[in-house]
């Protein structure tokens, strides 16, 4: 007798950790969430240091079968750069902080390991369009000094448009991800030199 409520526990047991791990994602099913996160941008080729800023906006998923999925972003991103100069005593610091509107879009997979929680990967193309930001030049001399700011953007500035790939590795407990990325761009900065967008993110997204 007692072995017999032994082997319906397991199954029952069983059975539920089945079901709760199945109702994780199920093919079909339609998904989306917000995101927010820190990036550590550089502009390639321009012997410059990596500079700190962040990216927000949205989320869509769909999964086209219990692991197998597809991702949807539309974010603000900033990218960008910063380095020193120094000439016969005058020194130069030089940010650029370029905003882009950025659209990624990935297919992606998910090993569940867990009662709600999974490991997941995902690349992809990106595109993005340059909606705003400054280039800063801080200067500093013996006999005085002072800051100009320009249009990153525009007829004499950089590139509007940026296009690239990424990819982003991260874990998911109970709706809530977090993920590490990595993206490059193709399109070049600057028509006229050979530098491109390379950004690092961490990011923490929540899926409803």
């Amino acid at each position: 007798m007692i072995h017999m409520k032994t082997k319906i526990a397991c199954m029952a047991a069983l059975l539920s950790l089945g079901a709760m791990t199945a109702s994780a994602q199920k093919a079909g099913e339609f998904r989306f969430g917000v995101t927010a996160g820190m990036n550590v941008p550089k502009i390639t080729d321009i012997n410059a240091d990596c500079r700190i800023g962040f990216h927000a906006g949205v989320r869509a998923e769909y999964n086209f079968t219990d692991n197998l999925y597809g991702n949807l972003g539309l974010l603000f991103t900033q990218k960008g750069a910063e380095y020193d100069a120094e000439y016969k005593g005058v020194s130069a610091k030089y940010k650029m902080n370029p905003g882009y509107l950025e659209l990624p879009l990935q297919i992606g997979y998910r090993f569940h390991v867990g009662d709600n929680v999974s490991i997941f990967g995902e690349t992809g193309p990106y595109f993005a369009f340059g909606v705003c930001g400054k280039h800063k030049v801080d200067v500093d001399s013996p006999i005085g000094g002072g800051d100009m700011k320009t249009d990153f953007f525009g007829d004499d500035g950089a590139n509007v448009f940026d296009g690239g790939w990424g990819l982003r590795l991260g874990v998911e407990v109970s709706k809530f991800q977090i993920g590490l990325g990595y993206e490059y761009g193709f399109s070049k900065v600057w028509d006229e030199s050979s530098s491109h967008n390379s950004n690092f993110t961490i990011g923490l997204s929540y899926m409803f």
